[in-house]
């Protein structure tokens, strides 16, 4: 059995966070271990509010899933606190795992401001070091470059030297983007890998975020590239959240 680490917080609705985290790494044969940062109140369309959980608390979960599991790849979620974003560092350093895949959630879709802007500036500076590789979207990619870029292209062009100046590889996702195909990119230190598939419109789409990084850090950890990584998990997302549409009836 493989062990996946999920660093997030818990989603009383079970669509994100993680309890979406524990499903997909079941469904791709991990056993997910978890590290709660904060609890959050929401529904499918909108996050409420967010308590953090205790630092203390944080580091103990992590540290015990650490000590008592082979855990071959991490994935963090929403953070919660300075005071937690701290402890992930600390202890990524501490255990230096060697696949990290940090989704980077800023704010909920809704708009519920997750972390501060001296959390940003010390997730940039010391958290992403310690990633494999990082998953903004368009409007978080802005707010981490302090840019307004409108293309996948001009995406890609500041993102070629924010992988080289945060030391990690970047998939610049495509949903925000204003375009009839889905484009992506996987940017790295020395190369660029863009992707294009069609554009998918799903009435339930509560939680894409974290199955996607999930699912690109188990198959990270299953040895993958992270080319290969990403499409497998692309092609899998898909496939799960087409199913999910007639299992949950969502209709609105």
């Amino acid at each position: 059995m493989n062990f996946l680490l999920t660093i997030a917080a818990s989603d009383n609705s079970g669509g994100a966070g993680i309890q979406q985290d524990v499903k997909i790494a079941d469904n791709l044969n991990y056993w997910a271990l978890s590290a709660i940062t904060g609890i959050t109140v929401q529904n499918f369309k909108t996050a409420y509010e967010i308590e953090p959980v205790k630092p203390e608390l944080l580091d103990s979960q992590i540290k015990q899933s650490f000590l008592s599991f082979p855990v071959k790849s991490v994935k963090i979620g929403a953070i919660s606190s300075y005071e937690n974003l701290k402890v992930i560092i600390d202890t990524l350093n501490r255990f230096s795992p060697d696949k990290v895949v940090l989704d980077t959630v800023l704010s909920s879709t809704s708009g519920l401001k997750l972390i501060d802007e001296v959390s940003v500036k010390t997730m940039k500076e010391k958290l992403f070091p310690l990633t494999t590789l990082i998953t903004p979207n368009k409007n978080e990619f802005n707010l981490l470059c302090n840019a307004e870029i409108k293309t996948i292209e001009e995406g890609i062009s500041i993102a070629e030297k924010k992988s080289k100046e945060w030391n990690t590889a970047i998939l610049l996702k495509g949903g925000h983007f204003n375009s009839k195909k889905i484009n992506e990119a996987i940017i790295s230190e020395n190369e660029v890998f863009c992707f294009e598939r069609d554009r998918l419109e799903f009435n339930y789409s509560h939680g894409t975020g974290c199955a996607l990084s999930t699912a690109v850090a188990c198959f990270l950890g299953n040895g993958l590239s992270l080319t290969q990584a990403y499409e497998k998990a692309s092609d899998f997302i898909i496939k799960y959240y087409s199913e999910l549409q007639f299992k949950l009836k969502i209709n609105d």
